[in-house]
């Protein structure tokens, strides 16, 4: 048996890859042999697949050593060797650990690669560009884009307070509408979040009913007027009384298009996702239990 190492050098300030460092130790002392991957700036396909098909007879599983975006990263060269992921979260917010009640201890993990429990989720994808969790149009992801304009390194939950308040005071939302199911519906102006998971971030889950492996996207539509509007939704989605709103619309369905009345930004599992300049649809849609999880035992 063996174990891909996958981290991030960005993440936790070095903290990915000390303990991707510890865990090789580890492994090969309980005879695991484990080989350490650094992320790479560049397109996956170009660097990890030929990692995992040059060991693909030898791993039994990919360890994500960083954050959600990391896992992000790795999930698509995953679903196309057909090996399972575990996530050591050593991000910010770790949503996809969390969703699946993974840790960063050694011994949680070796368990979990002893019983080899697998659960096979869907990936979604936004424009063709995968994620695991959720993607967002509106408020959130202009925050996210705002953070990457100036990130230079390691970032924490304080990190975006100052992006945050800037978006707030300057955002102003479009009007959206979607199709799914081969309907139309308009939305008025407002945010919307699609999701293939309950977690987002600061535990203001959006969509708290939304499931990674029922082959469905959950899609709420949130009304807001400006970035300040959103100060009242915060108690609500924090304690998940956003489904008893008569103004909030959620809808269940394998794709949705969102159009915005003026350009608007990506975001995708809180990170930048690209939306070339001037566009106005968005095409959001999933490969139906594509990823394998490895499971805590």
């Amino acid at each position: 048996m063996s174990v891909a190492i996958l981290f991030n050098p960005m993440s936790g300030r070095g903290r990915a890859l000390k303990h991707a460092q510890r865990m090789k130790s580890g492994l090969q002392l309980d005879g695991v042999k484990a080989h350490l991957i650094a992320t790479q700036s560049r397109d996956a396909k170009h660097w990890l697949d030929e990692e995992l098909r040059g060991r693909r007879r030898s791993i039994s599983v990919i360890a994500v050593c960083g954050g959600d975006g990391t896992v992000r990263l790795a999930a698509p060269s995953a679903a196309r060797a057909g090996l399972p992921i575990w996530h050591v979260p050593c991000g910010t917010e770790n949503l996809f650990a969390r969703s699946f009640g993974m840790t960063r201890s050694e011994s949680q993990f070796r368990r979990a690669l002893h019983a080899m429990r697998i659960q096979r989720i869907d990936l979604a994808n936004a424009n063709h560009e995968p994620f695991v969790l959720m993607g967002s149009l509106g408020l959130d992801a202009r925050i996210v884009h705002a953070l990457a304009s100036t990130r230079k390194g390691p970032i924490s939950h304080f990190s975006y307070f100052r992006p945050a308040l800037e978006c707030v005071r300057t955002w102003k939302a479009p009007r959206l509408a979607w199709e799914f199911d081969g309907e139309r519906e308009e939305l008025g102006v407002g945010m919307v979040v699609v999701a293939n998971g309950r977690e987002y971030g600061a535990r203001l889950n959006p969509s708290a009913d939304a499931l990674p492996h029922d082959g469905l996207l959950d899609a709420i539509f949130i009304p807001l007027r400006h970035g300040f509007d959103v100060i009242p939704w915060i108690p609500r989605l924090r304690w998940g009384l956003q489904k008893y709103s008569s103004v909030v619309r959620e809808r269940r369905a394998r794709a949705f298009r969102i159009w915005t009345s003026s350009p608007e930004v990506l975001q995708l599992d809180g990170e930048k996702a690209g939306m070339p300049e001037g566009q106005l649809v968005v095409d959001f849609g999933l490969a139906r239990h594509a990823l394998a999880v490895l499971l805590p035992a």
